[in-house]
């Protein structure tokens, strides 16, 4: 019931009681035209109003033969009669003005609770989705909340959040900066995995393909609730705090609680790099997955060179040059398919 505005009552009573302009009777059409349920809602209503006001006609009793009685007994005047005639007309309709208020009162909290009942039902949802090598570094969400989306990722949310809980479901990767409601808690599902948050920051990554759910908490403390029931799962359940990570990994069913170490978790989003002492084939997976570029190593022993450096906003051919000066190593390719490799000895001459 209380889904509805007030303006919608209002509406519907009015034209109910036949007392809307042209105006409302084209904001009422409108919102017959939202859906099927609004329209049905409406309908019912109408047949009600008339199966009681029909209710009330026959309970109503007859006026002329009361009239004629009357007359019989006290042979009036012409005037009095006329003044009789006026009276009853009058207590008639004044009846019927008053069965009116309250079979309209009683008639829209049943059509408040109706159309409530549906619209929770069939709540309108909306999409992001970012394309491959695409990132939506920002959408602010019905309630203020702000989400940015990783390549190949779809979040689904509805149009107005209701009832007691901010319910959305994530596909992909994606960093959540959550307002706090501690009446409305924010609820994500993600895969086999559901993470339950007042107000904070973390990044929550659930690609299909994958077989893992990881939330990486950077403020506040999330909840991260397994989804399967199976009586096999050591955990259903862990809280994260800042710098805390939880892994659901769905083949067996284990849910588990560590310390992030991975300082480049959001480089996606925020292209700020640190390396410290890391491989070298690490450093070229995360630089893959921050600019959605290919990079080959040529030989597999350069993999394990050991890495120091960062980087802040540059991009990523200025990030593999120093890579390729550091090591002194040939550096080819522009623009999403780069090569390092050992340089190459040069033959001298006789």
């Amino acid at each position: 019931m209380e889904n509805i505005e007030n303006s919608k009552w209002e509406l519907v009573a009015k034209s109910l009681a036949g007392e809307t302009n042209d105006l409302e009777n084209s904001d009422l059409k409108v919102w017959l035209a939202e859906s099927d349920e609004n329209q049905k809602a409406f309908e019912e209503s109408k047949n009600t109003l008339n199966k009681t006001d029909a209710y009330y006609r026959s309970k109503q009793f007859s006026t002329n033969k009361a009239w004629e009685k009357v007359h019989a007994q006290t042979a009036p005047s012409q005037d009095k009669i006329v003044q009789f005639k006026k009276k009853r007309k009058e207590a008639i309709s004044q009846f019927y003005k008053y069965a009116a208020i309250i079979v309209l009162a009683i008639l829209l909290g049943s059509v408040g609770y109706y159309i409530g009942f549906i619209n929770r039902g069939t709540a309108i949802y909306s999409e992001i989705i970012s394309a491959e090598k695409q990132v939506v570094q920002e959408y602010v969400l019905p309630d203020g909340s702000v989400v940015a989306l990783n390549s190949n990722s779809k979040l689904t949310f509805p149009k107005k959040f209701r009832g007691d809980v901010r319910e959305v479901s994530i596909e992909g990767e994606a960093f959540f900066d959550v307002v706090p409601n501690a009446e409305k808690p924010f609820v994500i599902n993600a895969g086999d995995a559901q993470v339950k948050v007042l107000g904070t920051s973390f990044s929550v990554s659930a690609y299909p393909e994958n077989e893992t759910v990881e939330v990486i908490v950077k403020t506040g403390k999330v909840q991260v609730v397994s989804k399967i029931t199976n009586e096999k799962a050591n955990n259903r359940e862990v809280f994260l705090t800042p710098g805390e990570k939880g892994t659901l990994f769905t083949a067996n069913q284990i849910l588990e609680k560590s310390v992030n170490t991975d300082p480049n978790f959001l480089s996606w989003k925020t292209h700020d790099l640190v390396f410290d002492k890391v491989p070298l084939g690490d450093v070229v997976r995360c630089l893959e997955k921050t600019y959605h570029i290919e990079i080959q190593l040529s030989e597999p022993e350069l993999s394990d060179l050991l890495y120091d450096g960062h980087f802040d906003q540059k991009p990523a051919a200025f990030v593999l040059d120093v890579i390729r000066l550091t090591f002194d190593l040939d550096l080819t390719g522009d623009n999403e398919h780069f090569v390092l490799a050992s340089r190459k000895k040069q033959t001298v001459k006789q």
